[in-house]
């Protein structure tokens, strides 16, 4: 009984397909560059939120509310109220 059931590693006995082209290097480069390519546009358009630049505005406009708060909120009487009896 003669089989031709070829025992290798897995991952070794795939046979490419030469229907690939001539350059299967390449095609396998470009299928993976093409895979990451959505990725890293994402992350070059979004930069200024992983580098902390979106903290730093979050942060400056927090402090200018406050700020602004204070000023309106100055000409306001405030009661203390006595809680002694």
């Amino acid at each position: 009984m003669s089989t031709n059931f070829n025992i290798k590693s897995f991952g070794l006995n795939v046979i490419p397909d030469l229907k690939q082209g001539k350059h299967p290097v390449q095609s396998v480069e470009k299928a993976i560059g093409d895979m990451w390519e959505p990725v890293l546009d994402y992350l070059a358009t979004n930069e200024n939120v992983f580098s902390g630049e979106v903290a730093q505005e979050i942060n400056k406009i927090n402090i200018q509310t406050m700020q602004l708060g204070t000023i309106v909120n100055a000409d306001r009487e405030t009661r203390n109220l006595d809680t002694k009896f």
